[in-house]
């Protein structure tokens, strides 16, 4: 009987070998890498890649080495230009594997993957960019009153030269301070100085809702426009400056019911503003101008107010 060629070449396959045709990129060029594998002629391979940089379609990446043993592909690197580059070839029954990191030249330059933090969930931020499994220390540039930092202090990169954040929901704000921050960052860099940097401008965000209402009593000529936001943070100021509703013929001066300048204890905020509007036919259709500026959001819409009350819209 024949011999399984396949099987013996799991006994027979030799080390890989892996060569990058450069370790240190430029971090402000985007530079294409020659990467050469050598290992068992005809055995089937894989490839994987991490960092800044990225392999060659599928369809274009060799599968196999050659009757030579040689397999040659290429990377290229992508933005931002700060993680290192690490290239990994293996066989594809994971018998063996070779792995090369390549560095982004120049001074070490710390980066964050979100600039934003949901209020209600929290959030898991990567700082990247910085020495494999080295030490840094990261601490907040204020208080935090909005979200928990869990894991501020001294942290140990990765081998990708990245350590994860972990931000928790604060629960109550007792404090409104630190709702846009950045962070102190104290690492090394490849020489073995030491370095400090402000890195990101993260906001701590609070989706809030906005509603239009009107109403008018049906025992007389009394008509009210409302502007309503629910799930706001108890405390937090909110600015309702250029609100406000645009009467016409046949109307009354408008008059201010409530004007509230931060979300009560179940994170609401309104403003409501009357007037008197008895005759449809003879009168102008009063406009509402509704405006709020609060937790980073601005906006403005305007409403005509229906003859008789009765609307209604989330409009935000």
């Amino acid at each position: 009987m024949g011999k399984n060629l396949s099987k013996e070449l799991n006994y027979k396959k030799i080390p890989i070998q892996l060569t990058l045709g450069k370790t240190r990129l430029n971090p402000y060029l985007f530079e294409a890498v020659s990467i050469l594998a050598k290992g068992t002629p005809y055995a089937k391979i894989k490839w994987s890649i991490v960092g800044d940089g990225v392999l060659p379609k599928e369809d274009l990446i060799p599968k196999y080495f050659d009757s030579k043993g040689v397999a040659l592909t290429k990377f290229r690197t992508i933005n931002p230009t700060t993680r290192p580059v690490t290239v990994s070839v293996e066989y594809e029954d994971g018998s063996e594997k070779a792995s090369e990191t390549a560095i982004f030249n120049g001074p070490i330059r710390p980066r964050i993957n979100v600039n934003n933090i949901p209020f209600d969930t929290g959030a898991t931020i990567e700082l990247y960019g910085l020495i494999p499994n080295s030490s840094v220390d990261v601490q907040p540039d204020q208080y935090l009153g909005y979200t928990n930092f869990v894991n501020k202090g001294t942290l140990h990169t990765d081998d990708k030269g990245s350590v994860y954040l972990n931000f928790k929901p604060i629960g109550k704000v007792t404090e409104h301070t630190g709702r846009i921050f950045s962070l102190k960052v104290k690492y090394k860099e490849w020489d073995g100085a030491d370095s400090e940097a402000i890195v990101g401008s993260i906001e701590v965000q609070k989706r809030i809702h906005a509603i239009y209402d009107t109403w008018k009593d049906p025992a007389s000529c009394y008509t009210s426009a409302t502007l309503t936001l629910t799930d706001g943070i108890a405390g937090e100021k909110v600015d309702f400056s250029g609100t406000n509703l645009l009467v016409g013929l046949g109307q009354t001066v408008p008059i201010i019911q409530r004007w509230d300048k931060e979300f009560d204890n179940s994170g609401e905020a309104k403003v409501a503003i009357s007037t008197t509007w008895c005759t449809k036919p003879l009168t102008d259709t009063p406009t509402f101008t509704m405006r709020f500026n609060t937790l980073g959001v601005n906006v403005t819409e305007t409403r005509a107010v229906t003859f008789g009350g009765g609307d209604h819209e989330r409009f935000y």
